[in-house]
C-alpha cells in the first residue's frame, strides 16, 4: 500500500470519527458512543430533515 492511500484512509477515518462525535452529542452534552444510539440518532435526524423539507 502506498503512503498516499494510507494518508487518504486516515483522513476519511478522522472525518467519520468527527462526524460521529458531532452526532453523539445531544443538547451540548457528550453521550457515550454506542452503535445502536448512533444509528437511532441518524434515523431521528433523517426524520426531522424530511419533516422540515415537507413543511417548506
Amino acid at each position: 500500500m502506498n503512503e498516499l492511500s494510507q494518508i487518504r484512509e486516515k483522513i476519511t477515518r478522522a472525518k467519520r470519527l468527527y462526524e460521529a462525535q458531532i452526532l453523539a452529542t445531544k443538547n451540548g452534552e457528550v453521550t457515550p458512543y454506542r452503535q445502536s444510539v448512533f444509528e437511532e440518532r441518524i434515523k431521528q435526524a433523517q426524520k426531522e430533515i424530511k419533516l422540515s423539507n415537507s413543511k417548506d
